[in-house]
């Protein structure tokens, strides 16, 4: 594996159309916990009597409205995140034209806090389309977070309103994919930030990829780095922000 930032700044510079995978290491340097870790999964079940998968479920928003919607306010809606360096990094990267698209399983939106335009949100975002599934009305995210309990549609009064991410449960919108899929066959280069080649969206979109360069940058060496064109280990935090400094302050 190359090492040599060089060889990563070299790339992004010469890339004629990067696209970036943003995995789930690179969000918790963010310091957004993960459902599935550990201590935060038996933190969820031990306050709410269920797992953090099936409160945050197709099922329980279905069946237990009341429930689901007390764990979305309080351990979805309440955080209060930065969108920190790396995120900064790539809308300095995009900004200059370097980037093309960032695609995401996160639904914070931090790439767009900092500044990023072409992002892809395949499980949607907690600020757009919470929608009532009745009349479609669209309701902006304080009208979920100061509802009492349940919050309920406006216009049809009885209708609860789905947040505007998906649920385990629920199919992802073909537009969306069809959207990803299309930008990653256009790439030359793929960066893979925060997470390994086995992750869920990398095989979901890496097949896809027939280009040149396929870059991964996360903390700990895996197998599958050998797959890779280049494999960087570290915090994407810090990596990528001195590689988008030398980069673009040349």
């Amino acid at each position: 594996m190359i090492m040599n930032l060089n060889y990563l700044e070299e790339t992004i510079r010469t890339s004629k159309y990067l696209v970036c995978l943003a995995g789930m290491e690179f969000m918790r340097e963010q310091n957004v916990a993960y459902h599935r870790d550990s201590d935060e999964s038996y933190r969820i079940e031990e306050k709410y009597g269920y797992s953090p998968e099936e409160l945050f479920s197709a099922r329980m928003f279905n069946t237990h409205a009341e429930l689901f919607y007390e764990y979305y306010r309080n351990e979805i809606l309440s955080k209060h995140l930065e969108a920190g360096k790396g995120n900064e990094a790539l809308a300095r990267l995009e900004e200059a034209g370097y980037l093309k698209t960032i695609i995401t399983k996160g639904i914070y939106n931090m790439p767009q806090k900092a500044g990023c335009k072409n992002v892809i949100n395949m499980y949607g975002n907690i600020y757009e389309n919470n929608a009532c599934p009745r009349c479609g009305k669209i309701f902006p995210i304080e009208y979920i977070k100061n509802s009492d309990k349940v919050p309920l549609c406006d216009v049809c009064k009885s209708t609860v309103i789905h947040p505007g991410v998906y649920l385990h449960g629920e199919m992802l919108s073909n537009t969306v994919i069809s959207h990803a899929v299309e930008e990653v066959a256009k790439a030359d280069t793929i960066l893979v930030l925060g997470m390994n080649l086995n992750s869920s969206l990398c095989k979901d979109m890496l097949p896809h990829f027939t280009g040149k360069d396929l870059i991964v940058i996360h903390k700990e060496a895996h197998y599958l780095d050998e797959k890779a064109t280049a494999a960087y280990h570290g915090a994407v935090s810090k990596i990528l922000p001195e590689v988008a400094e030398s980069i673009l302050d040349a």
